[in-house]
């Protein structure tokens, strides 16, 4: 039953949807919508996900984020000290008669105006519900047509023509070109600051450069003058008797050293290098080729344990009570991810919660289940990972290492099945950890690959 704050002419507008009273210490979600801030907190944790969304919007919201909504608490003040009853009459065709909330949805179902309470019941449940806005346009063009019908203006042979879903469709291609150009401009805009910030980093690397230079200068010009010296005394050293001569091979003067040239400095080598190479953290356009991937958990050996919402999988000891089906691997603590790839490029990314035994990449879907299946190519697995604590790719026959500087927390795999191609990244540095060309699995189904030893346990980063 709706309160009497709700059934008030005005207090509608300052009620809280939750408790349908006025709205006691009000804060303002991320979205624009206000509740009693001890309503939303109840309904956060009474939630059966940890996620935290609008209860009117259903939008995604941090719950730190809550604000105070003082302005809106001295309104609901001056409301309650009102005479009840002084509303509009037109505002009482724009509510719910049932819930007492703003008309803003159509149920195309039921063709009637709706609330967004109304939206959330069975009544409605599985019907098609758009915003009023685009119904009623939807009706005004649908009315025309009837109306140039009636009127002669349209050739009859022409009525059945479905002019409505023509209108319909040229209106989401509007939206959708707009939403594009939207979306190509933050992309311009990304792509813009980032050159920038390159430039900026080139330039301090020029000035390194030059100041190198000029050091390997001055040392080479010191060196020169030295062996000009040493050329000239060795001159006027040789023009003394044979056997005065020979006693001077054990001096300082035979014995001196001319320093090697230093070699360019290592660390400016690699900066150099890395800027030649593809910027692989361009987040904002590598997010369309991310695969939301998931860990299969019929394929987990039984030493390994899958959270409920399949993003982790960690080592045990003691084996778990499951069933030991042609899809699990067995006896090699190995899991695939449910999705598989045969086309188109895709990436995802995995974090070492704990750094023990661990592995990922991708492997064939056809790969052996049973047995000592071996991490290589010729089992059909393609990946790099920690054994005893050294980083090695196991793409290749001698087991290639991996001479890394800092531990790797965040592992990106790039899977590019156009043309066959496989590299590894530190999602955290963008730092390219190995590369694989011509990844002989064309016409198979490939999947992702983890391998997670003694202490191990990595998760699946969304």
């Amino acid at each position: 039953l709706a309160s009497s704050a709700a059934k008030d002419p005005i207090g509608y507008k300052v009620t809280c949807s939750i408790c349908l009273e006025y709205f006691k210490d009000p804060v303002t979600l991320e979205c624009g919508h206000n509740f009693c801030r001890s309503c939303i907190t109840q309904c956060w944790k009474k939630s059966v996900t940890q996620e935290t969304s609008c209860p009117q919007c259903r939008e995604k919201v941090q719950q730190r984020n809550l604000k105070s909504n003082w302005q809106l608490a001295n309104i609901i003040e001056i409301t309650k000290k009102l005479p009840k009853g002084q509303k509009r009459a037109e505002d009482k065709e724009k509510v719910c008669g049932k819930h007492q909330e703003p008309l803003k949805l159509f149920c195309k179902d039921d063709e009637i105006p709706i609330c967004w309470m109304c939206d959330r019941s069975k009544e409605h449940k599985d019907h098609t519900v758009i915003p009023v806005e685009e119904a009623a346009q939807d009706y005004k063009v649908k009315r025309k047509m009837c109306n140039l019908v009636k009127k002669g203006d349209i050739s009859p042979k022409y009525h059945d023509i479905p002019f409505l879903s023509t209108c319909l469709l040229q209106k989401q291609i509007e939206e959708k070109m707009e939403k594009t150009l939207q979306e190509s401009t933050q992309v311009r805009q990304f792509l813009e600051e980032q050159e920038k910030h390159i430039q900026v980093q080139m330039e301090e690397l020029k000035k390194q450069i030059t100041r190198e230079r000029d050091e390997h200068l001055v040392q080479l010009s010191q060196n020169v003058s030295s062996l000009e010296s040493l050329i000239q005394e060795m001159k006027e050293k040789c023009q003394h008797p044979p056997v005065e001569l020979l006693t001077m091979l054990h001096s300082h003067f035979f014995c001196k050293n001319i320093h090697a040239p230093i070699s360019f400095s290592l660390f400016l080598t690699n900066v150099i290098w890395e800027f030649c190479d593809l910027n692989s953290g361009l987040c904002a356009v590598m997010k369309q080729f991310q695969a939301n991937v998931s860990l299969d958990p019929d394929t987990a050996c039984a030493c390994l344990v899958v959270s409920e919402d399949h993003q982790r999988v960690r080592w045990e000891a003691k084996n778990q009570d499951v069933p030991d089906n042609p899809e699990r691997f067995n006896p090699r603590a190995y899991v695939l991810g449910h999705e598989g790839f045969t086309k188109g490029r895709h990436f995802w990314e995995v974090v070492v919660e704990t750094e023990g035994g661990w592995s990922v990449g991708v492997a064939k879907k056809s790969v052996r289940r049973k047995g000592p299946v071996t991490i290589s190519p010729e089992e059909g697995i393609w990946a790099v990972g920690n054994w005893a604590g050294s980083y090695r790719a196991t793409i290749h026959p001698s087991n290639s290492a991996l001479y890394l500087t800092e531990k790797t927390k965040r592992v990106r795999v790039c899977l590019n099945c156009a043309v066959n191609q496989l590299a590894f990244y530190d999602a955290d540095t963008g730092d390219q950890i190995y590369k694989l060309s011509n990844v002989p699995f064309i016409g198979e189904t490939v999947v992702p690959f983890f391998y997670v030893g003694r202490g191990g346990h990595l998760r699946v980063s969304l």
